[in-house]
């Protein structure tokens, strides 16, 4: 059902998590779901279109119930058989957080999160220009993994003209962070300047490891000179050696995924 602004899938998401909740409910005999969803609160998955099409694909077609909006929306099967009270439930719509707040103060409620933007990572421009690149550099076949997201999330994202990727530690706790992921990358550290931790899962050759070696030294203390030398090795066992020069600020500015 197409993305929104960045790679958020929100109408196919919803469907897949309301799948799943269904076949819980089969498993332990429940009669029906609910869901805090809002009519029009999100642009892309709470629409009227949109509340429908997840309702459907979901396989609860009159059995997801939105208490919040019910009173703006379809009857619902727990309604028409009398198992809840459509009167008590709700008529809010829109992207204002109004009502639920006037709730919360109804029945004093004061531990919530704040109202705010969605927490999907796929919705932010930036971690979507790096999962759209991620993407296009598997085999068709590939499923993501939980820890492919997870790296996604961190430090700077480089691709090289040549398709090799970088990514570099911006300080002490991204770099505790990134060595987590040594086992299936490789890792570079330059010889005798601080700097950060640098990964690669395609620096297959010297040409690429080249590269990433150029962006590594680029961001430690020793970017200022003519030549470093750069120690890497697969899974951090830094068995190889290069010397390279720094990549230059223009250079590195133009490969970052941004």
């Amino acid at each position: 059902y197409g993305y929104g602004s960045a790679a958020n899938p929100c109408v196919d998401c919803r469907s897949f998590m309301f799948t799943h909740a269904r076949h819980y409910m089969d498993e332990v005999g429940a009669s029906f779901v609910f869901s805090g969803e809002v009519l029009g609160q999100r642009p892309m998955s709470q629409h009227l279109n949109s509340l429908r099409i997840v309702e459907s694909e979901s396989g609860l077609n009159g059995r997801l119930l939105r208490p919040l909006s019910a009173q703006l929306l379809d009857p619902t099967i727990p309604e028409n058989e009398g198992w809840v009270d459509r009167k008590k439930l709700g008529r809010i719509s829109g992207r204002s957080r109004n009502g639920q707040m006037e709730l919360a103060e109804r029945y004093g409620l004061s531990d919530f999160p704040q109202p705010a933007g969605g927490c999907c990572y796929l919705t932010d421009q930036s971690f979507a220009t790096r999962f759209r690149d991620f993407l296009k550099f598997q085999s068709p076949d590939y499923e993501p993994q939980y820890e492919d997201f997870l790296l996604l999330k961190v430090g700077r994202h480089f691709r090289t003209p040549i398709g090799a990727k970088a990514i570099v530690g911006r300080d002490e706790s991204e770099n505790g962070f990134l060595e987590r992921f040594q086992e299936n990358h490789w890792v570079f550290k330059v010889d005798g300047f601080s700097g950060p931790l640098t990964l690669s899962p395609d620096a297959h050759d010297e040409e690429r490891a080249a590269l990433v070696a150029g962006i590594a030294a680029r961001y430690s203390d020793g970017k200022e000179e003519t030549e470093v030398k750069v120690h890497y090795g697969w899974q951090g066992q830094f068995d190889k050696c290069l010397s390279v020069t720094p990549s230059s600020p223009n250079v590195t500015q133009a490969w970052l995924l941004q």
